[in-house]
């Protein structure tokens, strides 16, 4: 018996393994010192040995440290922000709080970038400051320090599309200096053309407490809102918020309406990737111009929603309102389903619907890059025309926006719908070779957009007119080819701005196609 047992001792012991040692247990959270967000993916080790451990998507981290080591400094080390030394003397080792300070990396780029445009031009140097306001996005109601609203969006400030003509819109959000838990936002806007008033209000309540507003990761948030504005069926999802950046509505004259709601939603995200949404949505639908809807021209529907949403490694850094995806390669899934209901709450259409999109970019070594974006929508019942699907009826997630644009907005009618949408942006090709344009970080683009889908005879008001609307006369059926749209042009203007030229090449014998157009558009 003593034998075995020294036998067994000696093989421990061969093993590297410490019969007797003690750990303590080192946990805890890795956050910004100056935004009070979490810091994803940073390193903690203890000085001179290879113990430790990588704090996970939302800072959290823990590991085990032999108690002959914890006389050592704990270093922390994570990109943009100073390396930090910690004493674990005098601390509890299971509760730490690490406060990293920010290396003020993105500070001395832009400090940079104004001392070179400092000797411009004077609308060289107002376009630049242009560029920056524009950017930031929200502006602080009062002390940046202290104040507790904040004006925005400033994209949206100022817009033009051919129902409203000119549309100015001021929106106001509350920050966690109010509350950390409850939140209210909202806009007003108004069109010069049409001459009425929009708006768009929220209040939400976060389950989590937040370090300055509710959309930050991950989401716990309970939100009622009440909506009254203009809408497009064929170039926004239903689900999308009315809050896009420069909408134009660029092919929906004639086509529109005005849509007041009223929504209650739960929304949930893990630190996992998996992320889902519960809605109840009450709405009433007007046309505006000369669309039509038969009877007593307004549609009224009640739905009842769940979206599912899977993004592996999925991690930000949050900065105030500033939100950036630091894993932008990991394939996104999302699948939602809705169901209308008749009769309920003054509901006119019992209906059910279904989604399923996958996002995916792809790097190409050097070249660039190429995100794909590929859609399925199916609706199953008996619906009008404006709860049909159409192709730009998509809710993208973290890829940059490429929606379909030489078409109208009703143009191609189906209660089943694919669509792939492709992007590629230039990295090292042709305007990386020359001086002028590399230094202006120029970078090419082409795009490919893609959508087919077919109209079930239950949904043809020529062969089941019972309880279906008209077409519009601009509405037309997919035959046997999709429809296709492409466009080449540069990318990155002042860090802002694409400019391309788009080509439509099927169904190009529609009345009054829009075969070709440049397009100037707002990259963020």
């Amino acid at each position: 018996m003593k034998k075995t047992f020294t036998l067994f001792f000696l093989f421990l012991t061969s093993m590297g393994v410490t019969v007797f040692a003690q750990n303590t247990l080192v946990k805890g959270v890795v956050i910004d010192a100056k935004y009070r967000t979490p810091v994803s993916y940073a390193a903690l080790f203890m000085q001179g040995t290879p113990i430790g451990t990588v704090a996970d998507n939302v800072g959290e981290f823990s590991f085990s440290v032999p108690d002959s080591l914890t006389n050592r400094q704990l270093v922390v080390a994570r990109e943009r922000f100073q390396l930090m030394y910690l004493s674990l003397d005098n601390r509890d080792p299971g509760e730490l709080i690490i406060a990293l300070q920010p290396d003020d990396y993105t500070e001395r780029i832009q400090a940079l970038r104004d001392s070179m445009t400092a000797g411009l031009s004077g609308f060289g140097g107002f376009l630049a400051k242009a560029t920056k306001f524009v950017k930031n996005d929200w502006i602080p109601l009062g002390d940046p320090e202290t104040n507790r609203f904040d004006l925005g969006r400033i994209q949206t400030f100022f817009t033009y599309n051919p129902v409203e003509g000119i549309r100015l819109r001021a929106g106001i959000a509350s920050n966690s200096r109010l509350s950390p838990h409850f939140f209210v936002r909202g806009y007003t806007a108004y069109g010069f053309k049409d001459r009425r008033i929009k708006y768009r209000g929220e209040a939400i309540y976060s389950f989590a407490e937040k370090a300055y507003h509710e959309e930050e990761f991950p989401k716990s948030n309970l939100r009622l809102v009440y909506e009254n504005d203009l809408y497009s069926p064929g170039e926004i999802h239903p689900y999308s918020p009315n809050d896009l950046l420069l909408i134009t509505y660029r092919r929906s004259l004639n086509e529109a309406t005005y849509r007041n709601f009223t929504e209650i939603n739960y929304e949930k995200e893990y630190k996992n990737g998996l992320a889902h949404m519960l809605r109840v949505r009450r709405s009433r639908f007007v046309p505006q111009g000369k669309l039509q809807f038969d009877r007593d021209n307004a549609l009224r529907t009640t739905d009842v929603g769940v979206q599912l949403r899977y993004l592996l490694r999925e991690a930000y850094d949050q900065q105030k309102r500033e939100k950036t995806a630091l894993e932008m390669t990991a394939p996104a899934f999302f699948l939602s389903h809705t169901i209308g209901l008749k009769d309920f709450m003054d509901g006119d259409v019992a209906y059910h619907r279904t989604e399923f999109s996958i996002q995916k970019r792809f790097l190409l070594g050097n070249a660039g890059r190429l995100d794909a974006v590929g859609t399925v929508m199916k609706v199953w019942n008996k619906v009008p025309f404006p709860l049909l699907v159409y192709p730009n009826q998509q809710q993208l997630y973290h890829l940059v926006n490429n929606s379909f644009f030489l078409n109208r907005a009703l143009e191609f009618v189906a209660d089943e719908q694919y669509t792939l949408q492709m992007t590629f942006v230039g990295d090292d090709l042709l305007l990386a070779k020359m001086p002028v344009t590399d230094g202006l970080q120029l970078k090419e683009l082409i795009s490919l957009r893609v959508s087919h889908g077919r109209l079930s005879s239950k949904n043809n008001p020529e062969l089941s007119p019972e309880g279906l609307y008209r077409f519009p006369s601009v509405s037309h059926q997919y035959n046997t080819a999709p429809y296709v749209e492409g466009s080449i042009g540069i990318t990155n203007i002042l860090g802002l701005l694409r400019v391309e030229y788009v080509h439509r090449f099927t169904y190009r014998d529609h009345p009054g196609a829009l075969l070709g157009a440049f397009r100037v558009d707002v990259t963020l």
